[in-house]
């Protein structure tokens, strides 16, 4: 490496591209995961466009365009964490829009927490356990083979076909959004949906086959064997339409099985990694213990100041617990909780961490963790004495906070490995990630509120045509309203768990028997949770990859990755502006059905 390498890493261009593009795919995620329920790693596209724009400038090095990834990604993770849980109190009936400074607290505050614990774990999962990160190796690749010129033209198009497509479909409204059907066989109602979208494809081909098929798997349990077999055994619902009965039976009772499978998937992720997050633990203590002394090491493996971490974390714990007084009202209750939710910050960010290390970004698992997290603030706010209404708002409150330190631990662990891999200084790449984390936050809310008002959320009484079905916010909501209100349906919750518990104890004999296939059970939990036809365009995405894609050439494979990001990208970009057009007060499509 040249001698001057290094010195241009941290540059004032490099640090104001990696904020805008924080902010743009940021937004673009939020749509993504209110959608789709599914979020996907913005590093390899901000990588391309990094290059692109730094090479056209001049000057530019492996190690600038790594910051500005970084800086970037960390806008998609606070997304990822944010519209996993606030849209929850626009389900649970919250009037206007979502608070700004409520949000935006909460998003720093969690950003900070995420951005800063995962000094602790650095060294435990990159240089010590070396897990894969498999997506921080494709992104130093990228940053490594794409200093030639038109490295980013396949996310370019693929941003414009699917801005076309979707504008089409929400702006003109000349295309449809999807196509379904239903019919009464033997009694039961069997429904199959496939939605028109270039986001789902892209995301199908990101995450490629087996996760494809485990989150259609997922969604076949639920609306050709599930559903079926309740209407069948219910022959109230027979005076009605196939479709209808199929949707009732779905919205108010089958989707509740994606709940009870991550619970188990959650549980059983924490406990299979105990022995990992027991080591990052001692290893944040043995830290926190050398930071009283001095101690010199190579600039690549250089992290921020223990100390500095340490006081940065302990001042997170303040703006909680205002947050929490705000809401409860009681002093030792928002004191109690504002450490606890800095303790649960630290599991979520070990757990989210050692996972994506071994599975990717794309596959943070930070809402198995999050439904653990709300359930048991929720459970214990019951128990306090809580009512309904403060307890809800709280405990979705307490989770968005673990939500977005879990998605931007994930997240930055990747980044960090990208940086291992090119010869990075850590405490640079940290620095940008909390650059990125917070700057990111002071956009989050208007983000979701022009999405929420120009989409809706589907099953709410702000829902449009094309509505979003935020299913992992629901999720949150509907375990928050049963805690308090006794009325979850504990049956499918527990039909769920027993289908979750089968999955897990397949995957175990798997593992055993040194076979390869693995069935984790996260992606089928979500694929029991979502609307079918969602999971059956990912897995036509994913088909797509299985046959277009050439294993062996690396240039091929890249360039379709590429192609399938501008997809996502593309998509959700055009989902923005067209919930910008909405709230600006233009009736959209222009052309209905």
């Amino acid at each position: 490496m040249d001698a001057a390498f290094p010195l241009r890493e941290i540059t004032p261009r490099a640090i104001i591209l990696g904020l805008a593009l924080a902010l743009i795919l940021g937004a673009a995620n939020a749509y993504l995961g209110l959608f789709a329920g599914m979020t996907v790693s913005a590093s390899i596209p901000a990588a391309v466009i990094s290059m692109a724009i730094l090479r056209a400038l001049g000057g530019a090095s492996i190690l600038e365009n790594n910051l500005v990834q970084t800086i970037a990604s960390a806008g998609e993770a606070v997304a990822a964490g944010a519209i996993f849980t606030f849209p929850a109190l626009v389900i649970l009936g919250a009037h206007g829009a979502l608070s700004y400074w409520h949000v935006t607290i909460l998003c720093v505050t969690g950003g900070t927490l995420g951005s800063l614990l995962i000094v602790f774990l650095r060294r435990a999962y990159i240089n010590e356990e070396k897990l894969p990160f498999p997506e921080g190796i494709a992104c130093a690749q990228v940053l490594q083979a794409g200093q030639s010129a038109g490295a980013a033209m396949p996310l370019v198009w693929g941003g414009i076909i699917a801005a076309t497509v979707k504008a089409l479909q929400d702006v003109i409204g000349l295309l449809p959004q999807s196509i379904a059907g239903a019919r009464w066989i033997m009694g039961g109602a069997f429904s199959a949906s496939f939605d028109f979208s270039s986001a789902l494809l892209g995301v199908g081909y990101i995450v490629g086959f087996r996760i494809a098929m485990l989150v259609f798997v997922g969604g076949a349990i639920n609306s050709l064997l599930m559903i079926p077999l309740e209407t069948a055994l219910h022959p109230d619902l027979h005076t009605m339409a196939a479709p209808a009965a199929a949707h009732l039976l779905w919205s108010t009772q089958t989707r509740y099985l994606g709940v009870g499978a991550m619970l188990i998937g959650g549980l059983t992720t924490i406990w299979r990694l105990r022995t990992p997050i027991g080591h990052a633990a001692r290893e944040s203590l043995r830290l926190i213990k050398s930071s009283q002394r001095e101690v010199i090491t190579a600039r690549e493996d250089t992290d921020l100041p223990i100390r500095t971490v340490v006081i940065a974390v302990a001042l997170c714990i303040p703006a909680l617990f205002a947050i929490a007084m705000l809401f409860s009202g009681i002093l030792w209750l928002s004191a109690v909780l504002a450490i606890v939710l800095v303790i649960l910050a630290f599991f979520g960010s070990a757990i989210a961490g050692y996972l994506t290390g071994v599975v990717g970004a794309s596959n943070n698992p930070i809402s198995g963790v999050a439904v653990i997290v709300l359930l048991g603030i929720a459970l214990l706010l019951k128990a306090l004495g809580l009512d309904a209404a403060t307890g809800v708002r709280l405990a979705i409150m307490s989770g968005a906070v673990v939500c977005v330190a879990a998605a931007m631990a994930g997240d930055s662990l990747h980044d960090l490995a990208t940086g291992y891999h090119v010869g990075a200084t850590p405490r640079a790449l940290e620095i940008g990630v909390l650059i990125g984390a917070i700057a990111s936050s002071f956009v989050m809310a208007p983000v979701l509120n022009l999405l929420i008002n120009g989409y809706g959320i589907a099953g709410t009484a702000s829902a449009h045509a094309g509505a979003l079905p935020a299913p992992q916010a629901f999720l949150m909501a509907e375990i928050t309203r049963g805690v308090f209100g006794g009325n979850l349906p504990w049956r499918m919750i527990a039909i769920g768990a027993a289908i979750a518990v089968a999955i897990e104890a397949f995957d175990r004999a798997m593992v055993r028997s040194g076979r390869r296939l693995r069935t984790p059970v996260m992606p089928v939990a979500i694929g029991l949770y979502l609307p079918f036809g969602l999971a059956v365009t990912i897995l036509a995405g994913s088909l797509a990859q299985l046959f277009l894609s050439d294993g062996e050439a690396s240039g091929s494979s890249r360039t379709g990755l590429l192609f399938a990001a501008g997809l996502v990208a593309g998509e959700a970009l055009m989902g923005v502006a067209s919930g910008a057009l909405v709230t600006i007060g233009m009736r959209l499509p222009i052309y209905s059905h």
